[in-house]
């Protein structure tokens, strides 16, 4: 992400752990079932904040309003075709991006888009899903929540985080609704992302090659670069 991230903002990502409710999420084509209801496990949460800021060797995340790694409790089940954004596959892997549905302490809808790996998402298995939501977290009567206040002022702002998927990673990129593409440059490679609109932002998912260990990505509008925009990414390999 092209934007500072504050102790404060930290501590408050860090404490969210402790918070929210976890989701149930998967795809209809995966192999699934219904989710058995009977079975109360205990609530595992992880939030990953900043590039290198939290060991984490799976999900990696830069900004302060980036990614969630979410771990049960409830167990896989399908997924409605409508929630569906795209579907994609890393050296064999499927994954999908889908809108969330969670909701936040108070039972409100919480934006966004999840990303779903089938193989960590199997029958029996508790969820296992990165969430991302565009702006930066702050904290309310209902939790920590996602504020776009100041983002929406600034295009050049966006977050971005990505998970281990096959061999490599899907980076995904939350962006402002008036960003048009993710522009990624790398030596003699380069790709205009397709952004996805979901909730009054947007959402472009990257699906790193494996052999690529840096690359520079530019947000367009119309076309064109926006100032301010441009982030170089190292790639984490695990």
């Amino acid at each position: 992400m092209n934007d500072a991230k504050t102790p404060e903002s930290l501590g408050l990502l860090l404490r969210h752990t402790l918070h929210t409710v976890a989701d149930t999420l998967t795809e209809d084509e995966f192999t699934t079932t219904r989710a058995d209801n009977s079975r109360k496990p205990h609530r595992r949460r992880r939030i990953l904040v900043g590039l290198g800021a939290v060991a984490i060797p799976v999900v990696l995340a830069a900004g302060a309003g980036a990614a969630i790694l979410r771990e049960g409790p409830e167990y896989v089940d399908t997924i409605p075709p409508q929630d569906i954004v795209m579907r994609g596959s890393v050296d064999g892997s499927r994954y999908l991006l889908r809108e969330s549905d969670r909701t936040d302490e108070c039972g409100r809808p919480v934006t966004g888009v999840e990303l779903v790996e089938e193989k960590k998402n199997l029958l029996g298995s508790e969820w296992n899903t990165t969430g991302h939501e565009y702006g930066e977290y702050a904290e309310t009567e209902c939790g920590l929540v996602n504020d776009t206040s100041r983002y929406l002022k600034n295009p050049a702002l966006f977050n971005d985080s990505g998970a281990e998927v096959g061999d490599s990673f899907v980076w995904v990129y939350a962006v402002h609704p008036d960003v048009t593409a993710v522009r990624i440059t790398s030596d003699g490679y380069t790709k205009d992302l397709k952004v996805y609109e979901i909730d009054g932002a947007g959402y472009a998912p990257f699906e790193v090659p494996e052999d690529m260990n840096e690359y520079t990505a530019e947000l367009l509008i119309d076309g064109r670069v926006f100032p301010g925009s441009e982030e170089v990414q190292k790639v984490p390999r695990p």
